[in-house]
């Protein structure tokens, strides 16, 4: 199994350092690599693309090496290999070259049988615990009632404090948790993709206008504040909906 964790170690290094070297599998490679780019866009996006060729190029060496006769049965032509190849990357094409490799080492330190497409998935996605992080859930309760909101705090995480900036402490503690829940969850979700990535927790979130969830956030605290004025002006004898009545008492109070 040498040879698998090679090569897996090499492509790791390639990936962290972003040298962009290929580490392709000596026994079986996949589609070929995409056609150099113009655009800088365009070679960036190929260049991903090739990562994760020789991600699953890396992962199937080290599957073949761990469990050479099991392998055998489960893919017993070249042809079968290129077809599961392609099938199972383009299944993982939403997790990085990183978490692919990541998911298949721990293939092997934990399955005791054959992990076929559906048990890679299932290590690729986020796993909380084995990061040192909360549940989003146990990490919005920490982020509002904690009794300070500095960086400087003995945070479980600095995730769980960047994800409360990033969200609004005003948010945390004035809103209902179905309002401000969401779109802590968002906020937490992605800094924690990055501290599994490795990559920088402090670059910017962004705030992502498809979003439904802070929308609807957006939309119902603005509501509130549109509810809360209508209260003042009545209160005050004025008309909320007749702004030429609230015009005419201005003028009179002024007058």
């Amino acid at each position: 199994m040498k040879q698998g964790k090679d090569l897996a170690n090499q492509l790791q290094k390639s990936l962290q350092t972003a040298v962009g070297t290929t580490a392709s599998s000596s026994k079986t490679t996949t589609e070929p690599a995409p056609a150099q780019q113009q655009s800088t866009g365009s070679s960036q996006q190929g260049r991903s693309g090739a990562d994760h060729v020789d991600a699953i190029n890396a992962m199937f060496t080290l599957l073949e090496d761990a469990y050479p006769l099991k392998f055998k049965r489960a893919f017993q032509t070249h042809e079968d290999v290129i077809r599961a190849k392609r099938v199972w990357k383009n299944s993982l094409q939403e997790f990085s070259p990183r978490r692919i490799l990541l998911a298949a080492r721990k293939a092997l330190d934990t399955s005791k049988f054959f992990p076929d497409l559906s048990d890679i998935r299932e290590l690729c996605k986020l796993r909380y615990d084995e990061v040192g992080l909360k549940e989003p859930l146990q990490a919005y309760y920490e982020a509002c009632y904690s009794p300070q909101q500095t960086r400087e705090h003995n945070w479980s995480h600095i995730a769980v404090y960047l994800a409360a900036r990033e969200t609004g402490w005003m948010m945390l503690r004035s809103e209902e948790q179905r309002v401000a829940f969401p779109v802590f969850e968002r906020n937490y979700e992605i800094l924690c993709n990055r501290v599994l990535e490795g990559e920088d927790l402090e670059a910017s979130i962004m705030k992502g206008i498809e979003d439904g969830r802070s929308q609807e956030a957006t939309r119902q605290m603005e509501d509130a504040a549109q509810k809360t004025q209508r209260r003042v002006m009545a209160s005050q004898g004025i008309d909320p909906d007749n702004g030429q009545s609230a015009r005419d008492r201005l003028l009179k109070v002024f007058g």
